[in-house]
């Protein structure tokens, strides 16, 4: 029949074949799931990004929201912008327009040579 010693080596080779066929199977775990694992942490980081930018857009949209708002029920704000960005005036009023600082600086220098 079978002796101790063959008995002894078969229990070693089925050892070695289940400790070979384990590590297999870790190392196809491992290549398997850490492509997963990888486009899990991008897509975590892409919705952090999204989540920033959508406050940064809600804060944004509050700010406009008050502005207009305050130009729709507010006269003083209508006039400011009408004076502002438009030159209007009241009537008997006169507007004056000043050069920006840069303009005004060199036309300084051209004077003074």
């Amino acid at each position: 029949m079978h002796t101790v010693a063959g008995i002894t080596k078969m229990k070693r080779f089925l050892q070695m074949i289940f400790f070979a066929l384990l590590a297999v199977i870790a190392v196809a775990a491992v290549v398997l799931v850490f492509p997963a694992f990888h486009k899990h942490n991008t897509i975590k980081k892409r919705q952090l990004e999204a989540k920033k930018e959508l406050n940064k857009q809600t804060s944004e949209c509050l700010i406009l929201r008050k502005k207009l708002n305050n130009v729709e029920n507010n006269t003083t704000e209508i006039e400011k912008i009408a004076r502002e960005k438009f030159n209007y005036c009241k009537k008997g009023e006169t507007v004056y327009k000043f050069d920006s600082k840069e303009t005004a600086r060199n036309s300084l220098s051209e004077t003074s040579n």
